[in-house]
């Protein structure tokens, strides 16, 4: 599997924070994020989330493919769109209204990244409630 198309370890880290502060219910993601060994931090790696691929009590972080993050943005076809730059650069626009002044965006180096990073905001700005 590419780990392009899962963010990186501390947009999920942000996110499994989020979920946890705002009472959201993580839904069960394909891949997670996960700690290769005990007492030893900053060594993750990205894995199939099957319970056999993990000892009991390891750390994981939910890790959602561009796939799942689609499914978990609201109103994709008017208020969220995203779109390569051509400089490289990922960008995700989300639009409030009609009002110039009604729209959030995040840029990152991958379409994964820069799809987490909305999700992540809107889930701050309460905008997103349920996953």
């Amino acid at each position: 599997m590419s780990t392009r198309h899962v963010p990186d370890l501390e947009h999920c880290q942000e996110l499994d924070r989020l979920c946890k502060e705002k009472g959201i219910v993580m839904p069960e993601t394909e891949f997670v994020w996960y700690e290769r060994y005990q007492h030893q931090t900053g060594n993750w790696g990205i894995a199939e989330s099957t319970p056999e691929n993990f000892v009991a009590g390891a750390m994981l972080i939910p890790a959602p493919l561009v796939s799942e993050q689609g499914e978990w943005l609201p109103n994709t076809h008017q208020q969220y769109k995203y779109y390569k730059r051509h400089n490289g650069q990922w960008v995700c626009r989300f639009d409030y209204g009609t009002s110039p002044t009604g729209v959030h965006m995040e840029e990152a180096d991958t379409e994964a990244n820069a799809r987490q990073k909305m999700l992540n905001y809107l889930i701050a700005e309460g905008i997103i409630t349920k996953l």
